[in-house]
């Protein structure tokens, strides 16, 4: 405020001035226009007093012309109103220039002259009573208007002076009040400063006011700056009590600030803390800077250990340490943070300490490269392998060393590492030390903690011993296939060789029981015969098992009575029974039905070997079977079946151990019971084989329960054109189905048409979409395996218009293709499943009836193949085209010499269409192709062609297409040799 009490006074003191200086003037001219006013009022007078008697001698003259001239006395005034009209502003005149000779001078000489007019109308008027005539002609004399000229001039002169002084009075008005006006002027403008310095009083009164408001909300503002802040702040005198705390200090420490107000600081902390604080700040006190900041622990008032950091200032006063101001922050999360930072860190240590560790002993090879492909890390063991050092290698390629690392042969898995992400698994070999070693690569992507992928990670097993041991394997098992095909031609060869001498032996005994013999020799016969036929028993026994087991066993499928074939198997074996005193007898359901599908000689044999057993090992009781139906559906119905008797038992532990081939209950030697030990063991391969099961349990009291079911069909089926070799009961899966084959690949064509027909379907080929709606107007299907990728019309447009036609026929897309959405796109183009090529057939076989809703455990029984199982391949791998042509080594080669016939053109046609940078028709080439080493599998030069093809797909890396074409028809060309070599080697075989 005092800084604007100087200005304001002024204002005020000016203003004042001002208004004074005002005042006066104004009076000053108010009395100076009075005065002028009275002057002008006087001039006016007068005029008005002269210009009366101009009026009135005109007046009067007008009158007497009038009357000298018409003679009516009318126009006459009184003389004496005249005379009054006359003399009195000649009085006037008189008093009015009274101050002025020159004046009363004039006004004499008027006077002077209106007398004498006057005088002459007077005369007139008289002449004209008198004679009219004369004064007419006195009238018309010059004398009277030179009289009235004189007094009219001598009027005008007087009035011009008058009009003229009048007008210099008028103006020395109007200059008199121009000081006035110029004050009023000044004073209006003083007036105005002083409103406006009245108003910047007011607005700096307002303002100081609301400086006064901030400075007292700032205040606030502060205490709730300080008193809400997310730290404690405090001060403390020199001793360290307490002297103000905020309330944060209450969340930090457990205390109000009424309890810590006066309380020393040393309350909050351990006596470790308590002596290192004290020597700290003395030290900061006596020493050190005025401003410091230090971490320790404090005592929460609960007990709990809480770091803190506290920031100190210090407030001196002539150089000693008055205060100490102190900001604490609660730092206990981040130390927290922070040691088990260090704790990691110290983890990390170890791990990477243990990782070098493995780097350093690993029997692998091990190495890391960038997407570049340059190496970043390989092991001690990397060095020996390839004879290269770290100090060397790291930061450099593979191309740099292409004499030990082969390049051309691992950049291809590299970028399918980087540029696919997902691992790579191959085996290789290498020389070392001139000795082969094979090892085992797997290659998978490093990505960093945002998923993108820096680099690739390799590690070679040596599985060289692996690789021996599988050859040595494979070598055990070809000599054992071939000692298992030596035996089963043993056992046909003695088969016929046995059969034949029995067949004569039991014919010649046949002859001599009808020849008369003694009785001594016609029991010697009967002992011949039974022993011949024992015999034959044994050797059927030992046929049917090894046939089996070679998978060559046959069911028969034919119309036939159970009950029937029960009854039958027990009358056979009845007088055995019979003869040995036991009784036999059996209960059949009367549910039973009369006609099944499957082979009644299976189901004779089976009971009748039970039967054999049972009457074998029973002294004395009986032996009862029982036959009854477990289940049944529509097409199937399932026979139970219980044998029980009362012999000598099976002890329990033996109940699984009796169906192992050539295993007896009795282990002595005096061969009480005889047999070979395969009955159990035949019966239980031949329930096996028509999906029946048997179990063997203790009957009640003695003896022993066997358990045993057979499904059969209830009406006539379709069955195999041929009985397969396998034994399978079961129809093919796709028996009697008419499936179309949508495909432009030919080797695929072959593949689809052999597997789906092996499996009873019936096929038709198409090559493109416009022949599958062609084939459609025709003909009648019951599926369509429809390939994707096709010439002239692809697989989905071919699906959307069948679905526009209004066809519900299911198709099934075969692609080999595997980008992602393919199946969204098969499915909202209408087709109903999805499938990749190359196919795995059980697989197919699943969907296929999946598809048509005809899937059945009982006619769907697929068993996976060998090379379904398989996870690591060869250069070539022909596994997969072996199983699918079932080593039909015909089809073997038709479908080798269909790959190699087509193959090469197919490179030709690729390598063009790259040359000539028309990629529509490289990418169907490569398509092709793809699937084509899909069947015939030759690694790396599929995942050549699948890099060559997303390439091409995608627009990149276009520039690589042809190096990369020429690399895969390299590859092949050395593969082809392989491949020929192969196909004769079947040839000759």
């Amino acid at each position: 405020m005092k800084k604007i009490s100087s200005p304001v006074i002024i204002i005020f003191v000016a203003a004042i001035i001002s208004v004074a200086w005002f005042v006066y003037h104004a009076w000053s001219a108010d009395k100076l226009a009075m005065t002028n006013n009275e002057r002008v009022r006087h001039v006016n007078d007068k005029i008005r007093q002269l210009e009366q008697i101009a009026y009135t001698v005109k007046s009067m003259e007008s009158a007497v012309r009038a009357y000298v001239i018409t003679g009516d006395s009318g126009f006459l005034y009184r003389e004496d109103y005249m005379e009054a009209h006359l003399r009195t502003p000649l009085a006037n005149l008189m008093l009015l220039y009274k101050d002025n000779t020159a004046a009363q001078k004039q006004l004499d000489s008027l006077r002077a002259e209106i007398e004498k007019k006057i005088i002459f109308f007077n005369y007139l008027v008289q002449a004209n009573q008198e004679s009219p005539v004369m004064a007419g002609a006195m009238l018309q004399t010059r004398r009277p208007a030179s009289n009235t000229d004189a007094t009219s001039r001598l009027l005008a002169s007087m009035l011009q002076k008058e009009h003229a002084l009048l007008e210099d009075r008028l103006g020395n008005q109007l200059q008199n009040r121009s000081p006035y006006l110029f004050s009023l002027l000044i004073s209006i403008l003083f007036v105005g400063f002083l409103i406006w310095g009245i108003y910047q009083l007011v607005k700096m009164i307002n303002k100081a006011g609301e400086t006064e408001d901030e400075l007292r909300r700032s205040e606030k503002k502060y205490r709730q700056l300080i008193e809400g802040a997310g730290a404690t702040m405090f001060t403390t005198n020199r001793g360290g009590f307490f002297t103000y705390v905020n309330s944060k200090a209450l969340e930090l420490t457990g205390y109000s600030a009424e309890e810590l107000l006066g309380k020393q600081y040393t309350m909050l902390l351990d006596p470790p803390q308590q002596k290192e604080l004290r020597n700290f700040y003395e030290t900061q006190a006596f020493e050190g800077p005025d401003d410091s900041t230090i971490e320790f622990p404090i005592r929460h008032k609960n007990g709990e250990k809480k770091w803190v950091e506290q920031q100190v200032v210090l407030l001196r006063q002539h150089g000693v340490v008055k205060q100490y101001q102190c900001i604490v922050k609660d730092i206990h999360a981040r130390k927290m943070m922070q040691m088990k930072a260090e704790n990691t860190q110290k983890e990390l240590d170890i791990i990477n300490f243990r990782f070098q560790s493995v780097l350093r002993n690993s029997p692998s090879v091990i190495f890391i490269k960038d997407i570049y492909g340059r190496y970043q890390m390989v092991n001690e063991r990397f060095e020996e392998v390839f004879g290269i050092n770290k100090e060397h290698i790291l930061g450099r390629t593979d191309r740099e060393f292409p004499s030990k690392l082969k390049p051309e042969k691992y950049a291809p898995s590299d970028k399918e590492v980087v540029l696919h992400e997902r691992p790579v698994e191959m085996e290789d070999m290498l020389e070392i030390n001139n000795e082969t070693r094979y090892f085992f690569i797997t290659k998978f992507p490093l990505r960093d903690h945002t998923q993108r992928v820096y680099g690739l990670c390799g590690i070679a097993t040596d599985i060289t011993d692996r690789i021996e041991h599988e050859h040595a394997l494979i070598s055990a098992r070809k000599k054992a296939e071939h000692a298992r095909k030596t035996q089963e031609r043993f056992m046909a060869n003695m088969s016929h060789e046995i059969r034949t001498p029995l067949n004569g032996i039991i014919g010649i005994t046949n002859l001599l029981k009808q020849t008369e013999v003694q009785p001594e020799q016609k029991e010697y016969i009967t002992d011949i015969k039974e022993s011949a036929n024992n015999l034959l028993v044994l050797v059927e026994k030992i046929l049917d098992f090894s046939h089996l087991n070679s998978g060559k066993l046959t069911l028969a499928r034919v119309d036939f009575n159970p009950a029937h074939v029960i009854r039958k198997a027990l009358n056979s074996k009845r007088e055995e029974a019979e003869n040995k005193g036991l009784s036999l007898d059996a209960d059949i359901d009367p549910a039973m039905p009369e006609t099944v599908i499957g082979d009644p000689c299976r189901l004779h044999d089976v009971i009748v070997s039970l039967l054999d057993n049972s009457i074998r090992f029973t002294e004395k009781g009986s032996i009862h079977l029982a036959a009854h139906i477990s289940a049944k559906d529509e097409e199937k119905v399932t026979f139970s079946f219980e044998l029980r008797d009362t012999g000598m038992g099976i002890p329990e532990h033996l109940h699984e151990e009796v169906f192992e081939s050539f295993s007896q209950i009795q282990g002595s030697n005096d061969r009480k019971y005889g047999g070979a030990g395969l009955g159990l063991a035949l019966t239980r391969a031949l329930l096996k084989l028509q999906d029946g099961g048997i179990s063997i349990h203790n009957n009640e009291g003695a003896g022993t329960l066997v358990r045993f079911t057979i499904p059969y069909y209830l009406f006539a089926v379709p069955q195999k054109a041929a009985p397969s070799e396998t034994g399978d009961l079961h129809l093919p899966p796709l028996y009697g189905k008419s499936i179309l084959v949508a495909e432009d690949n030919l080797l695929n064509q072959k593949v689809a048409q052999r597997t789906l027909v092996q499996a009873g379907a019936k096929v038709e080929i198409a090559e493109n979409g416009v022949e599958v709606l062609n084939k459609l107007e025709g003909n009648t299907y019951d599926l369509i395996l429809m390939d994707i990728q096709m010439p002239t019309m692809d697989g989905l447009r071919a699906t959307r218009q069948i679905r526009d036609q209004g066809l519900g026929i299911p198709i099934i897309a075969m692609t080999a293709s595997a980008l992602k959405g393919d199946r969204e796109r098969c499915l909202l183009a209408g087709m109903n499943d999805y499938i990749a090529k190359p196919f795995i057939p059980n697989v197919l076989f699943q969907k296929i009836l999946e598809v048509l809703g005809e899937r059945d455990p009982g006619f769907a029984n697929f068993e996976a193949l060998d090379y379904e199982q398989q996870t690591h391949r060869p250069f070539i791998d022909l596994l997969y085209l072996r199983g699918i042509v079932d080593d039909d080594q015909d089809a073997m080669l038709d479908l080798l010499n269909t790959f190699l016939e087509r193959t090469a053109g197919m490179f030709d046609n690729l390598l063009n269409s790259a040359q000539l940078e028309n990629w529509e028709d490289a990418l169907q080439h490569a398509s092709l192709l793809r699937s084509s080493f899909m069947i015939v599998r030759i690694d790396p030069l599929s995942k050549i062609i699948l890099e060559i093809e997303h390439n091409i797909r995608n627009k990149t890396y276009l520039h690589t297409v042809i190096p990369d074409i020429n690399l895969a028809i390299k590859i092949y060309l050395d593969a082809q040799e392989v491949l020929k070599r192969e196909a004769e080697q079947i040839k000759k075989n």
